[in-house]
This record gives structure tokens, sequence and C-alpha cells, in this order.
């Protein structure tokens, strides 16, 4: 991404990237993010600005390429919402230099968590052989070789404990 994304960005694009940005980790499976819904959102907003301020379906349509235009007002309670300078929404001239380093900040944050959920995916093929071979051994076969594993995994605790130990004198 450029330099100065929020420069380039149309309303929706900095709109879903700081749905992205601010995405939680789910706490029932770590690793997994889990952006906020359209309703959650609206559901905090309305908590904090009174009831019928924003609806779940205006936001829907603001995070949608070529959706309407918000007001100020709607921009001020999104931007409230995710802890941005009103201006970073700003979508003709300048923002401000907070506003520019904000968004520029949730990009690379963005692109640095997709690169590790990337790589988190990739395959370790070391495991794939072992998983393979696991499965073509009988029952027994798999209970001793869990064996092994839990074995070599406490062995390779007490060299890593005795390491650090000699590092430590």
């Amino acid at each position: 991404m450029s330099a100065e994304p929020a420069k380039a960005a149309t309303f929706a694009a900095r709109l879903n990237l700081l749905f992205e940005a601010s995405a939680p980790e789910d706490a029932d499976q770590p690793g997994r993010i889990v952006e906020y819904t359209n309703k959650q959102v609206a559901d905090e907003i309305n908590r904090r600005h009174g009831e019928g301020t924003i609806t779940a379906e205006y936001i829907r349509r603001l995070r949608k390429e070529g959706g309407p235009n918000p007001t100020e007002p709607y921009m001020a309670v999104l931007a409230d919402f995710f802890k941005v300078p009103l201006d970073a929404f700003k979508i003709s001239g300048e923002p401000s230099e907070i506003a520019a380093k904000v968004m520029n900040e949730a990009q690379r944050f963005v692109d640095s968590r997709r690169r590790q959920q990337q790589e988190d995916r990739e395959p370790n093929e070391t495991l794939a052989v072992l998983a393979r071979s696991a499965r073509r051994l009988s029952p027994r076969g798999q209970e001793r070789a869990a064996r092994y594993v839990n074995q070599l995994e406490q062995l390779e605790r007490m060299e890593s404990d005795a390491g650090a130990s000699s590092d430590n004198d």
C-alpha cells in the first residue's frame, strides 16, 4: 500500500479497514480473529449516543463501495466507536497528520495480521508427514508414538531449562 493510504481510500475502504484493524481475537479459539458485526457496532454506538443514532443496516450500506456519503454526525459517532480522529474519514482534502498516521498504522497492523495468518495457514510439511505416518500405524502403535512424542517434549523442555540455567550462570 502507498505511504498515505488515507488519502486515496474511499469512505467505505476506511471504515472496513477500521473494522478489520479493531477485530478482536476469538476468546474460544485463540488465533482466530472475528470482526465486529454491523449490529454490534450500531448497538454500542446507540448505547453511547442514544437509541436511534445509527442502524446496523446503515452501517452495512456505508461499508459497501458506492454506498451513501455519511454526514458529519454519522462520521463522528463512527470515529468515536473506533477511537480515531473525525478527519480519518475525510475524503476530500488532506487529513490531519494525526489522522493520516492513525490510518497508516491501522493499515500496517492489518497487513501484519494478514501476513501472520497466512504464515499460520501454510502447512508444516514435517507435521504433515508425521500425521500421515501415524495414520498408517495400528491403534497400539499410535499410542506408543504419542508416548514417544510426550517423552521427546519433556526432554526438549529439560534441555531448554538446562540451557537457560547455564546462560544465567
